[in-house]
């Protein structure tokens, strides 16, 4: 059997918490919702995975590559216009040439996979509807059987009683042929009353398996839970009483489970103070204040700030986000600029940045001391490296006739945060090459070295840029940033070293590089810019070395100790 995952993103939900992440990049505690769907699939044994991807799909292709990480080769089809549930299949028809399973990219749907494959071949049908016991308040159609489970047709959410459709369905390659070309056309809605209406035998199969289509905020919150408390279960069940009814089979995290029902993401910082109610979980690159509250059923998401004396409970806190001081959060959803009440469906826009914010903008009083700091140790860095940049000054100078220093256009930090200008300035470094871009005499010496890159702490001195940060990029590489994705590299100053420079080549691709910085970007921290710029020494070693020579790097995704 065949397995494709519709990660199209077609359908916007979710508003705010959909803004800026792709449907399937919603988290479930501390993954996208389409890495569980992943390895549910792969522990069904289904290694060979086609997804189709449409609106912001280089975000997603990014996070999961090529699907190494969990054990499944990974196929993308990328549409160029929105087809719909059944048009994508149309799409990728031509690779869809024996029996396959559809799945929705953004919803958790934990399905026994074999369960129902047995079922489908059972009856012989051109398709079979994955089905769910009715959800309060999900607007999923449902489902009208006849007998032995055919299908007869669905109808809109809450006019009959019944299951409802999931959106995820296994077919037979024959169906194809019902979906027309190069036209948008919904399974649910067209698809299957076309299949009906044409003979084909099409049943429902009932899972037993939890089913959330995130199509809510409450549903958002209630699949947090269920999962945390999942595992909680899973880890210590003489100690899981209370949460929901409902339970997931593989709830894997990957964080450390330091005490029953708590776990904790890598490089956080929690206040010895601190009061946690199992089951919780703190993510990556977290700090948490001074006699802070951490309730059951909390999730904190990576790179967060809980200031002294705040309390969260039951809630979710999304990555990026800043809790202030004393601030009481419960039964919430909160983003940097926002906090949803699941219950109520209501979502406030929050504009006090002590209140809530995003990580930095409540901290901007401690720029200058970091600035101040960055700066010392620059001018550090330019006495112990005097004789080198003399030595580099000679060659440069000796080697372009009298003209040793050149200027590159670069491009930094967004300045006014969301829709703010890109900051320009002018990269300072040695003269290498003439003007018809052939190397000047010592000019291949300097840059095998890295020497002419020594001017650029002038640049750190200005504060064009910082010691650590993003790759400075020309105007032109920045021009063709375009989608949403790209433009989270620019909330991160550009930087002498940074983990670019540790996990790229000077020859790397762009794509490359700005998977590198928006990683850089989402986890960054001071902690890990010092671990960065101790390794840089190592890194420009490396670089120094042939390509043949060059070990092989390490994926942006397996950095442990960042």
């Amino acid at each position: 059997m065949q397995v494709i995952i519709l990660a199209t993103d077609e359908q916007r939900r979710l508003p705010p918490l959909a803004d800026g992440l792709p449907g399937p990049m919603l988290p479930i505690v501390d993954r996208p919702v389409l890495a569980t769907t992943l390895e549910i699939v792969a522990r069904a044994g289904h290694k060979q995975i086609l997804m189709s991807l449409y609106e912001r799909g280089g975000q997603i292709a990014a996070y999961f590559g090529g699907g190494r990480r969990w054990g499944v080769d990974i196929k993308y089809v990328t549409q160029r216009q929105a087809w719909g549930s059944a048009g994508a299949l149309r799409w990728a028809g031509g690779l869809l040439d024996k029996t396959f399973l559809a799945l929705p990219g953004d919803a958790y749907l934990d399905l026994d996979i074999e369960a129902a494959l047995s079922f489908h071949r059972a009856h012989g049908g051109a398709a079979t509807a994955i089905l769910h016991e009715p959800r309060a308040g999900s607007a999923a159609f449902t489902a009208r059987l006849g007998e032995a489970g055919r299908l007869l047709g669905s109808i809109p959410a809450g006019e009959e009683d019944g299951p409802q459709l999931t959106g995820a369905f296994i077919f037979e390659p024959t169906i194809l042929r019902h979906i027309p070309q190069r036209d948008s056309y919904d399974t649910v809605t067209e698809l299957l009353p076309a299949l009906i209406a044409a003979g084909e035998r099409v049943y429902g199969y009932t899972t037993p398996g939890y089913w959330n289509p995130l199509d809510s905020l409450a549903a958002f919150q209630e699949a947090q839970e269920v999962y945390l408390y999942s595992a909680f279960e899973q880890r210590a069940p003489e100690q899981a009483g209370g949460g929901p009814a409902e339970r997931v089979r593989y709830p894997t995290l990957a964080a450390r489970h330091i005490a029953p029902g708590v776990w904790v993401g890598r490089n956080h910082s929690i206040h010895p103070t601190v009061k946690l109610a199992a089951p919780v979980y703190i993510g990556d690159h977290s700090w948490i204040g001074r006699e802070v509250e951490l309730g059951a059923a909390t999730v904190i998401g990576d790179s967060v700030v809980i200031d002294d004396e705040a309390t969260v409970g039951r809630s979710t806190i999304l990555s990026g986000t800043y809790v202030g001081r004393l601030v009481n959060v419960q039964s919430k959803i909160v983003t940097p600029d926002t906090i949803s009440d699941p219950h109520a469906g209501a979502t406030t826009r929050v504009v006090d940045p002590f209140l809530i914010s995003r990580v930095g903008a409540a901290t901007e009083g401690r720029g200058p001391m970091r600035r101040m700091a960055s700066a010392a140790l620059t001018l550090t860095l330019i006495a112990l490296l005097s004789p080198l940049w003399l030595l580099a000054a000679l060659i440069a100078l000796l080697g372009t006739g009298g003209r040793p220093m050149a200027r590159e256009p670069r491009v930094g930090q967004r300045v006014g945060g969301v829709g703010g200008n890109l900051r320009t300035f002018q990269l300072i470094r040695f003269r290498t090459r003439r003007a018809d871009g052939s190397h000047a005499p010592g000019g291949r010496l300097l840059e095998r070295w890295g020497l002419h890159r020594l001017p650029e702490l002038l640049n750190v001195l200005q504060g064009d840029m910082g010691l650590v940060g993003v790759k400075p990029l020309s105007p032109e590489d920045a021009a063709r940033l375009t989608e949403e994705w790209h433009q989270r590299r620019h909330e991160a100053p550009a930087g002498l070293t940074g983990l670019w420079y540790l996990q790229t080549e000077p020859d790397s691709e762009l794509d490359t590089v700005i998977v590198t910085d928006v990683y850089y970007t989402a986890t960054r921290n001071w902690r890990g810019d010092l671990v960065l710029l101790l390794r840089t020494p190592g890194a420009w070693l490396r670089r120094r070395r042939s390509p043949a020579e060059r070990p092989v790097l390490v994926q942006a995704d397996n950095v442990g100790s960042m």
